[in-house]
């Protein structure tokens, strides 16, 4: 009989996956360390290379499914062979996997000047800081936790009987359109290759992560959140290279 781990003890690294998976990897938290503002995260220089060699084992089916706007998304990962699904899921990027065309998702609303202004100079007025979006915006308050309750509050007042919803995140409040997370963007690259006909897994830290793994579960797949899988994105980046490893064999 397999005795439990002890208490405190490290979780043990859930099965590598064969052949036929599809890998889910939200960013920030996962495969990289959560900073203190979203400007200075620090991507390890082995990351990028990693992608690449998992996309390749598994047939480019990889995606990077963040709340990251696409182009930072693209930029902080150096461009991997893998596909995107940034702002949560609204926007679906493949181009980056050689002979690869997955359609765009339906465009979802944006906000308009007037609430960016707004929220940009509430912001500025309460010392937090203001991330812009294509579909939505941030206020981040992780230097100020004790205004986060106040901060969700004013988006929430902002997003009364509208298209668009308050999502919490980490030391943030997010506001963006409704009907879309990161579970949405998992069904839709499911229905595409090189996705399609796999066993979907993600990989996440927050519970925006959890529509994810919801919709993987649906689809006869599985997910895993930090810390409870993993104690944090090091120990993600063995699992997969342990993947790389596995398939190479």
């Amino acid at each position: 009989m397999q005795l439990p781990p002890p208490p405190n003890s490290p979780p043990l690294s859930p099965p590598l996956p064969t052949a036929r998976a599809a890998l889910f990897l939200d960013l920030d938290g996962t495969l990289i360390e959560i900073a203190p503002r979203p400007d200075a995260v620090v991507v390890p220089p082995h990351l990028p290379d990693l992608l690449a060699r998992l996309s390749d084992r598994l047939g480019g089916a990889v995606a990077i499914v963040t709340g990251r706007g696409l182009d930072v998304a693209r930029a902080l990962t150096r461009e991997p062979p893998v596909a995107f699904a940034a702002e949560h899921g609204m926007l679906i990027d493949a181009s980056l996997l050689p002979g690869v065309e997955i359609p765009p998702m339906p465009a979802p609303p944006s906000p308009s000047d007037s609430w960016r202004n707004a929220a940009q100079a509430y912001a500025e007025a309460e010392g937090l800081l203001y991330e812009p979006k294509q579909h939505g915006f941030v206020l981040h308050f992780r230097s100020q936790p004790q205004k986060g309750a106040a901060a969700a509050a004013f988006l929430q007042a902002m997003a009364k009987d509208s298209p668009f919803q308050v999502m919490p995140a980490h030391a943030a409040a997010e506001l963006r359109p409704k009907g879309l997370d990161k579970g949405s963007a998992v069904r839709w690259l499911m229905r595409h290759a090189p996705f399609a006909g796999r066993q979907p897994i993600f990989i996440g830290d927050d519970v925006t992560d959890r529509f994810g793994i919801q919709a993987c579960e649906e689809l006869g797949g599985t997910g895993y959140l930090i810390p409870d899988a993993f104690p944090g994105p090091a120990a993600v980046h063995g699992w997969l290279e342990g993947i790389v490893g596995r398939l190479a064999a």
